[in-house]
């Protein structure tokens, strides 16, 4: 799985390299959005938008703009939370962030350009828009843009805030969990079943699979918070402990937590039939909870 998680993020970073060029933006921006973007990160939404689409036979090639628009928003999503008046982190992907290298307000403006951009990129695709057709994308993206929106990545992230330092039960740090990551992770997964033609069941079936894998993957990333190596994770770890942050390991212990992942693990695979049309997929939820970065 590692290999494929590997050329997935060579073939996106490629795709991106062609495309991250305009004209007449100042050159300093574009910089800054390069170093946000490309070379580093484990390119997970892409390779779940991916590993979805084999399941219905579109080839990984037919999902690149799609793909090359999550990136981005994730891109702008990672800079916009290692500032400092939000988790103040001063590394990520092995480097310094973004605001470290290029100073915050110029962070703030390439998060911006992503969003903006990454949402862009799909839209102006006439290949992509031709291939799959208006109503299939405007679909995709109104799911996409919901999980990025108040409701969704954003509203998570005020919850995450709001919740340092107070008392808070497991269902509230859970919806934590849904809103500022599993939104986007299952909003990957969604968008591959509905550019895939996959029936209201299928859509069904993967949307409850993508909510579970995402609550995984913070709840992996909060447990590699407490156990991880900052070498090997390329950011700064204990700072959930520092900030006195709204976790699951906070509130249950790390054995609860950790046996809360197994369960919820066990749910998605359960959702899936155990066909090989699905491998990818069970692939890469199975790296999601046993990761070491």
């Amino acid at each position: 799985m590692i290999q494929y998680l590997e050329q997935n993020a060579k073939l996106v970073d490629s795709y991106l390299e062609e495309k991250l060029t305009w004209e007449k933006a100042p050159s300093i921006l574009v910089e800054a959005i390069k170093y946000g973007t490309l070379g580093g990160g484990k390119k997970v939404r892409s390779s779940l938008l991916f590993a979805t689409g084999n399941a219905f036979g579109i080839e990984r090639k037919e999902l690149l703009p799609l793909a090359g628009t999550l990136e981005m928003v994730h891109s702008f999503s990672l800079i916009h939370d290692d500032l400092p008046c939000m988790d103040n982190d001063d590394f990520r992907r092995g480097k310094p962030s973004l605001h470290k290298a290029f100073g915050e307000a110029l962070a703030v403006l390439a998060g911006d350009a992503l969003l903006v951009e990454g949402i862009s990129l799909t839209i102006r695709d006439a290949n992509f828009l031709s291939h799959f057709g208006s109503e299939k994308i405007l679909q995709s993206i109104q799911i996409l843009l919901e999980a990025l929106g108040v409701e969704g990545m954003v509203g998570g992230q005020v919850l995450d805030i709001e919740g340092e330092g107070k008392k808070v039960s497991q269902e509230q740090i859970l919806e934590i969990y849904r809103l500022k990551t599993a939104c986007l992770i299952r909003a990957a997964i969604l968008c591959g079943a509905i550019l895939g033609n996959a029936s209201s069941q299928e859509q069904e079936r993967l949307d409850k699979f993508g909510w579970l894998i995402g609550e995984c993957f913070q709840l992996k990333d909060d447990i590699l918070d407490l156990t991880g190596e900052s070498e090997q994770l390329g950011k700064t770890i204990g700072k959930d402990l520092l900030q006195d942050k709204a976790t699951l390991i906070k509130v249950k212990g790390l054995d609860s937590a950790q046996a809360i992942l197994k369960e919820k693990f066990t749910q998605a695979k359960s959702l899936l039939p155990d066909e090989d049309r699905y491998q990818l997929l069970l692939g890469l939820a199975k790296f999601i909870v046993e990761r070491e970065r």
